[in-house]
C-alpha cells in the first residue's frame, strides 16, 4: 500500500521540543492511498498514530500549535511539496511550514525529516461527499 501524507486537514495533537529536534504528533493524518491501476483514482482518508521528527530543529515558540492544519508544505532538496511519502526518511536541509485553523503558524528548519507510523500502518478511507 503506497501512502502519501497531505499536510492540509491533518490534526496535530502536540508539537514538542525533543533532545535532538522537534517532534510533531498527529492525532489524525490526512493520507492518500495511491491507485492500484491506471483506471482507479487515489483514495483519500485518514491514519492515526503518525509522527514527524525534524532532526536538529529548534522550537522557538510553542503556543497554540495544535488542532487542524489549514495549509502546510515542506521544502526537501530545494523543492516545496504539499505532500510527502509515508513513511519517509530524508537526510538534508528541510523547512516545514504549517498554518493552523486557530491562526497559529509553525515554521521549522532542520537537518532531516522522519515521518512514520507509531506502530502498525493504518488507513481508513474517507466517506466525505
Amino acid at each position: 500500500m503506497k501512502l502519501s501524507l497531505l499536510f492540509a486537514d491533518c490534526e496535530v495533537a502536540s508539537v514538542d521540543h525533543a533532545d535532538s529536534g522537534v517532534s510533531i504528533r498527529l492525532s489524525a493524518a490526512h493520507v492518500e492511498q495511491a491507485a492500484t491501476s491506471q483506471t482507479e483514482k487515489p483514495l483519500s482518508g485518514f491514519s492515526r498514530g503518525v509522527n514527524l521528527f525534524l532532526e536538529g530543529a529548534t522550537l522557538h515558540e510553542a503556543t497554540a500549535l495544535f488542532g487542524r492544519v489549514s495549509a502546510g508544505r515542506v521544502q526537501l532538496a530545494g523543492q516545496w511539496k504539499s505532500s510527502i511519502p509515508l513513511p519517509l526518511l530524508h537526510v538534508g536541509p528541510v523547512t516545514l511550514e504549517l498554518a493552523f485553523a486557530n491562526q497559529s503558524q509553525l515554521t521549522v528548519s532542520a537537518h532531516g525529516l522522519q515521518c512514520r507510523f507509531n506502530g502498525d500502518a493504518n488507513f481508513a478511507e474517507s466517506y466525505f461527499c
